[in-house]
């Protein structure tokens, strides 16, 4: 429980763009033979490629799931989460520089897959695409190699074995203007073997700091209360889990005072926000309420953890806050994380 204090005062192509190509092959067939799932490491490879002078910043590369993953028999079905990507090398050739690695790009190392949205395996490269070549047409080429994941866990076991599963997933290369450099559409094959291991129990923790257990919102002046507060604590809350989960949070009642003096708790409200070079995602802001909301859902955290900043804030105008009684008021919150 945590307190939240208010203070009222497998096959290759190409398409073109500019003088930039994008191309991408996979090695799509996975087996799986244990709860704790598998992983291919020569999964997928991107290219991009061109010649003579080039200078692309903060080019991107997502990935999304089209469809829902079926058995062939359609009676099954894997949710698009439980597919990760991690990045495992770049190789090329350009001048006269040398081709960036992984982390001067800036890509993340574990992405996990959403059905029919777009999430970035490279969300803004921190290098451009550049080439200066002595001769008129020296060729750039960019290889982009991601391994794959298909993670674990007791949902494995309400398959049969020998059941296969489809996954079309489609790659996409933007410009910085979000203009698409190219697309590819790829197949991957998952076989459920046959699994005789018994799956791990789920451990889950969620750690929140002191500053974002102890929120403050404060109003000193009428800009206060016209523009609304808002606070944020970095590497507020910290998540650990062997399995799929999800963070929720409850009001356990009203903001109160001392003197009895309420103010709807849903005048707060809270966003998870992924902290400074982190890789998962989050969910939209809630205002604060009596129910469980969901905050952030996520795939195992490999053995490490995931990290957010917790943004406590309040809506400009807000006639709520406008017509509180000046005092303290408190409410108390509380964390949940639980297998998804």
């Amino acid at each position: 429980m945590n307190r939240l204090f208010f203070l009222a005062a497998a096959c290759s192509s190409f398409f073109g763009y500019a003088q930039v190509s994008f191309g991408s092959w996979t090695n799509g067939y996975m087996q799986i033979n244990s709860y704790n799932g598998t992983t291919n490491a020569d999964a997928i490879t991107m290219t991009l490629s061109g010649n003579g002078t080039i200078n692309m910043p903060h080019w991107r590369i997502a990935a999304k799931v089209l469809q829902p993953i079926t058995s062939a028999n359609g009676q099954h079905v894997i949710p698009a989460n439980k597919i990760s990507v991690q990045p495992i090398s770049s190789t090329g050739q350009a001048h006269p520089n040398p081709i960036p690695t992984i982390s001067e790009i800036g890509a993340p190392l574990n992405v996990f897959l959403q059905q029919s949205t777009d999430v970035f395996l490279i969300p803004q490269s921190n290098v451009p695409l550049y080439n200066a070549p002595a001769q008129p047409n020296g060729y750039y080429n960019l290889q982009l190699k991601y391994a794959m994941t298909l993670n674990g866990g007791a949902y494995l076991g309400s398959f049969p074995a020998w059941t296969d599963f489809y996954a079309p997933i489609e790659l996409t290369a933007y410009d910085r203007y979000n203009t698409v450099i190219g697309r590819m559409t790829h197949t991957f094959r998952f076989q459920i073997g046959n699994i005789t291991d018994a799956p791990a129990p789920a451990v889950l923790s969620l750690t929140v700091t002191m500053g974002a257990s102890n929120g403050v919102l404060e109003f000193n002046s009428m800009q206060d209360y016209s523009n609304g507060v808002s606070v944020t604590y970095p590497n507020g809350l910290e998540a650990r889990s062997s399995t799929a989960f999800q963070i929720k949070v409850k009001a356990q009642g009203d903001l109160r005072s001392a003197i009895g003096n309420v103010v709807p708790i849903g005048a707060v409200h809270l966003a998870l926000l992924p902290a400074a070079g982190a890789s998962q995602s989050s969910g939209p802001p809630v205002a604060l309420s009596l129910t469980n909301q969901i905050l952030a859902t996520g795939s195992h955290t490999n053995g490490g953890a995931y990290r957010y900043d917790v943004k406590y804030y309040t809506l400009a105008q807000d006639e709520r806050l406008v017509n509180a009684k000046p005092d303290h008021y408190a409410a108390t919150l509380l964390y949940e994380i639980t297998p998804q």
